[in-house]
């Protein structure tokens, strides 16, 4: 096949001049932000981990400049994971372009990193303002990283697409009404939807498929994050990397060190720092640190580590019913992710204050405005008070007057010296968006 018949296989709408539904999927939350950025011809680079739905993220956008009539023809998406697109040189590429429409003005890159050398080619695009409008997606943080930010200072703005949320998730199995009353009277369909989420997670494509195959779906996902994204990329021992990963998934919110990691895996900790990187440029893993005024401190290695996606979570690591404490904790960092992590002035961290562990202390700029602890049972008063207790702690430590408990659907405010907790059901967290982080 010629690439020109590549390109045009790739993109259908110059002739049906749309994007067909099957395309599309559901209208993906970051979509309206990424309009936003429209106004803006910095190149707009779409990370995140494999098959979270950013190819469909990028017909979105398409469809979305055809709906404001902009001509299909001069819309031209290439994917570097077709063979003909992917041996072809870049000037090649551009004459094929150029030669099906010498006016294209919005190209989109999808899975750029597969192609080597690729920043200087798109920056040559960018400086002399061949396209209106570029965008590049890939499977690796490496984008914004080394080469790439060094030649593309001030020239990009990147965006992280996560699986689907659990509004998204909800969506796609046909929920529309998001209003708060009519919520609260569903609120048992939506505990049974929440509980099928925290076990398969939001992986587009596992979604309208039965539970055997959602399994093996993410099982052979979970194989290609680390033989694709983290062995093939790096050159690193794929049973060394899937090792780690296991170790490193079965403890998620559990403070740990590249020692113990080495200690408990019998690989050397040189070795466990650099995999450990893999697994978080391949976004596997996401690292949150321990919470200190010192910078020294907040910069050491004993970090809590979660795991993108809850299914991932349950197929490389977890037995579900015995571990969903710590599967709703991971759940709830995801979901601050997802929401903020394009702000870069919102910081997580986690907090010890003697015997007390603080799950989420969040900072914005240089005050801490919230405290989150994550507790699934509240039942026991023993719990409870553990729990209620650190937040104290950290509300005297941090001088602020509130803090929150999310639980599975345990919901009340009580007062503790004029200090306010707050017991929020983690359904409302999930989609009512109450503990706002922008004010």
């Amino acid at each position: 096949m010629s690439i020109e018949n590549s390109l045009l296989a790739w993109n259908p709408w110059f002739t049906e001049k749309q994007v067909n539904d099957a395309l599309r999927g559901i209208t993906r939350e970051k979509l309206e932000y990424i309009v936003r950025l429209l106004e803006t011809r910095l190149i707009k680079d779409i990370v995140g981990v494999r098959r979270c739905g950013k190819t469909t993220l990028l017909y979105q956008i398409i469809n979305y400049l055809i709906e404001k009539s902009v001509k299909p023809e001069d819309i031209f998406l290439i994917n570097f994971e077709d063979p003909v697109i992917y041996t072809a040189s870049f000037d090649k590429l551009l004459s094929s372009i150029r030669r099906i429409n010498p006016n294209a003005k919005y190209l989109f890159l999808d899975e750029v990193q597969e192609k080597e050398n690729w920043e200087r080619w798109v920056r040559s695009l960018f400086d002399l303002r061949i396209f209106k409008q570029i965008f590049i997606t890939g499977s690796s943080s490496s984008l914004l990283k080394a080469e790439f930010s060094k030649l593309l200072t001030g020239r990009h703005i990147t965006v992280t697409l996560f699986p689907l949320s659990f509004k998204e998730y909800l969506i796609f199995h046909k929920w529309s009404n998001f209003d708060s009353k009519y919520l609260l009277l569903h609120k048992d369909e939506i505990l049974f939807f929440l509980k099928s989420y925290l076990k398969y997670g939001g992986f587009p494509e596992i979604q309208n498929v039965d539970d055997a195959l959602k399994v093996k779906i993410l099982n052979d996902l979970f194989d290609d994050i680390i033989a694709r994204d983290i062995s093939a990329r790096y050159g690193a021992d794929y049973f060394i990397s899937k090792r780690i990963a296991h170790y490193v998934i079965s403890n998620i919110a559990k403070p740990l060190s590249f020692r113990s990691i080495a200690n408990a895996t019998r690989i050397s900790v040189d070795t466990v720092s650099k995999y450990m990187n893999y697994l978080i440029d391949s976004f596997l893993i996401s690292p949150l640190r321990k919470f200190s005024f010192k910078l020294k401190e907040q910069m050491r290695e004993i970090n809590k580590y979660y795991c993108i996606d809850i299914g991932l979570a349950n197929i490389a690591g977890f037995q579900f019913s015995k571990n969903i404490g710590q599967l709703v904790e991971n759940l709830v960092y995801i979901e601050f992710l997802k929401k903020y992590s394009d702000n870069k002035a919102i910081e997580f961290f986690y907090c010890k204050i003697n015997d007390y562990e603080i799950d989420f202390v969040i900072k914005k700029g240089v005050s801490i405005i919230k405290l989150v602890q994550v507790c699934y049972d509240i039942a026991s008063e023993r719990t409870k008070k553990r729990e209620v207790s650190a937040l104290l702690k950290a509300m005297d430590k941090f001088g602020i007057s509130e803090g929150y408990v999310i639980t599975w659907d345990y919901e009340k405010t009580e007062i503790y010296n004029n200090k306010k907790v707050i017991f929020y059901p983690l359904w409302k967290f999930l989609l009512l968006d109450m503990i706002q982080l922008h004010t």
